[in-house]
């Protein structure tokens, strides 16, 4: 029997206190008890002791064959660029997932950008991630109509050497990616500098016209997903902000509006959401930061990017569990759970645009306004367009 000892935490509530244990790859599920307790030892901070009975390998390599396998297929209507590397060289990859039409020059791309993975020990943002993907490039008729109104630009993982170290904040160099946005070096922050400047060309660009931003993250100390966002003087452009949420809950049982919150937390101000609104000059963005759970910094640093009509939001998913809205039960996160929340992010997409009027609210037969190439093409869903056909 192998016992972890994990010390240094500083929170003093943790889901750990209520049940939940580190994830464990393994042929069997043996009962694992866990203590999380203040340690006189450790400055008094907290620390986390299981016991497991042998210890386990990680497999670090499934969001590159899950890319491969993806590329592979040849859809028309995705592409797979490398965007920049790591410090320690490791591919900083860039979906694009859009109807062939909308990828020429000459088109106007309305775009929403989505990464994950800035915080490596954050593996549910991952399944979120790969939940969204699957629906955006499945045949579900819901999938076919955001490809022909909108281009997503997905990063999977900004801090590939973090995931690989196994570190569960940090980079290699020992930075918390999420507080350097403002500022981010080429050489000790090579995958947040080559985000930073493609967002930044984008939203320069005249055939660009970006709408959202969504970081993926985890929460360690609370339950559901929820989303954080930055506050606005203009009673107006607060009411904007909130309409993704609400609509998200419509879509979403494990989503709670009664954990979304709105702040101007100056300790935020290097993260991404705090960025958006400060460096370009141009059209509104709505961004929001799809965090599990775990931390508004993408957020609140992207505030500086754009001007101050831009909205930031963070959508945070638990690492442990949820309460349902219709049964008021708790349930454990699953993989299955987690994807699930991935399809319905995407499912909001399609519902906050009919509000706006972008994407007609009754769709021209054949579900998409395109009916060639991209438009009506797909993968099958491989877990994302058959499973959620009929239920959501």
């Amino acid at each position: 029997r192998v016992i972890f000892t994990i010390v240094n935490f500083s929170k003093t509530k943790s889901l750990y206190r209520e049940g939940m244990t580190p994830v464990v790859k393994s042929t069997s599920r043996p009962k694992m008890h866990v203590y999380y307790y203040r340690c006189p030892e450790h400055r008094k901070n907290y620390v986390l002791s299981f016991a497991l009975p042998t210890a386990t390998t990680v497999h670090l390599h499934r969001l590159q064959a899950y890319l491969d396998s993806l590329e592979r297929k040849g859809l028309d209507y995705v592409q797979r660029d490398l965007l920049g590397l790591s410090v320690q060289q490791r591919r900083l990859d860039l979906l694009t997932v859009s109807h062939p039409d909308n990828l020429t020059d000459e088109a106007q791309k309305r775009v929403v950008f989505i990464t994950a993975r800035v915080h490596p020990g954050e593996t549910p943002a991952s399944f979120v991630c790969q939940g969204l993907i699957d629906f955006l490039v499945s045949s579900h008729p819901i999938a076919k109509q955001l490809r022909d109104y909108l281009v997503f630009k997905i990063i999977p993982m900004l801090n590939p050497d973090g995931v690989y170290l196994g570190n569960y904040r940090c980079s290699l160099m020992g930075f918390d990616l999420n507080r350097h946005w403002q500022e981010p070096s080429p050489w000790a922050h090579p995958t947040i500098y080559a985000c930073k400047k493609a967002m930044i060309d984008m939203y320069n660009s005249k055939d660009h016209d970006i709408d959202f931003f969504c970081d993926l993250h985890a929460h360690s100390t609370l339950m559901n997903g929820f989303m954080y966002g930055n506050t606005f003087d203009d009673p107006d452009k607060q009411e904007r902000q909130n309409v993704f949420p609400k609509l998200f809950q419509q879509n979403a049982e494990d989503f709670s509006l009664t954990n979304t919150n709105f702040n101007r937390d100056a300790v935020k101000a290097g993260t991404g959401r705090r960025l958006v609104l400060l460096e370009c000059d141009r059209t509104w963005m709505l961004s929001y930061l799809v965090l599990s759970h775990f931390c508004t910094s993408v957020l609140l640093a992207l505030v500086g990017i754009f001007d101050d009509s831009v909205l930031c939001y963070t959508l945070e998913v638990s690492f442990f569990s949820y309460m349902a809205n219709s049964s008021g039960g708790t349930l454990p996160y699953t993989e299955e759970g987690y994807a699930k929340l991935g399809r319905n992010l995407a499912r909001t997409f399609l519902d906050y645009y009919k509000v706006q009027s972008v994407i007609p609210s009754m769709p021209v037969a054949g579900a998409t306004g395109k009916s060639k190439g991209g438009g009506s093409g797909g993968a099958s869903g491989g877990g994302a367009g058959g499973k959620d056909s009929s239920s959501r």
